[in-house]
């Protein structure tokens, strides 16, 4: 969502963040207690603390490191924690702040990662050596993919999107693509500076024929439950 459409349904949003207007239970629910929820949890303090350390390593390098806010962080944790998956994709990471967050949820989940070549070695490492022994990180994308659905065969999937290249769309569409047909639940990040991962966005968005999709234009979630009535909510959160 480009910044002067964003403010042209300014208002819109705001209210259906609200909760005015939505009529779904499901929707209503994971609108104002998952993506607009404000009362602690407890990962909270540890994704502050680790997310401050990676800022603080990554500054050593990068003059203005890209991290995922702490108010995303902990949004992201509250959806894993939502839907609580015992196996997880990630496609791309650059600190590793992301994938701690969601294995927070749980001491027995496990996460597939493809890191893509935006990856900063030191810190991820730094970040993630706590968790070392449920990530299972994979060099090529398509193994990893590949690798996934040996782990995940018969639980709807739960994928994150950071990050795609121009030449890894068909790859990324097709885990995509099987989560939409086994009731999976899709994230994508950074959609207004990565525009592979809107244009993955815009393309399984146009595919759907139920579930929802909650989207703030910089980061959207697609809820692909086969009894829920196709509709896609622009928010604030």
């Amino acid at each position: 969502m480009g910044r002067i459409k964003r403010y042209c349904s300014a208002l819109n949003r705001y209210k259906r963040s609200k909760g005015f207007g939505v009529h779904s239970p499901f929707a209503f629910n994971f609108i104002l207690k998952v993506l607009r929820e404000r009362c602690p949890y407890y990962a909270y303090q540890d994704i502050h603390e680790r997310r401050h350390k990676a800022i603080k390593l990554a500054s050593k390098s990068v003059r203005h490191p890209r991290i995922i806010s702490y108010k995303n962080a902990k949004m992201l944790f509250r959806i894993t924690c939502y839907f609580s998956p015992a196996k997880m994709l990630q496609i791309g990471t650059t600190y590793g702040v992301s994938t701690t967050a969601m294995l927070d949820v749980s001491s027995n989940s496990q996460l597939v990662m493809w890191a893509s070549d935006n990856i900063n070695e030191d810190v991820y490492q730094e970040i993630t050596k706590g968790y070392s022994k449920r990530i299972e990180r994979i060099v090529s994308l398509e193994e990893a993919i590949a690798h996934y659905r040996e782990v995940n065969p018969d639980r709807p999937h739960f994928v994150l999107v950071n990050d795609v290249e121009a030449g890894d769309i068909k790859t990324v569409m097709s885990i995509l693509e099987e989560a939409m047909e086994n009731d999976g639940v899709v994230v994508m990040r950074n959609m207004s500076k990565n525009k592979q991962v809107l244009e993955l966005w815009n393309e399984l968005r146009a595919m759907m024929n139920c579930g929802m999709s909650f989207s703030n234009g910089r980061i959207g979630i697609m809820v692909l439950k086969k009894h829920l009535p196709l509709q896609h909510f622009s928010l604030w959160f």
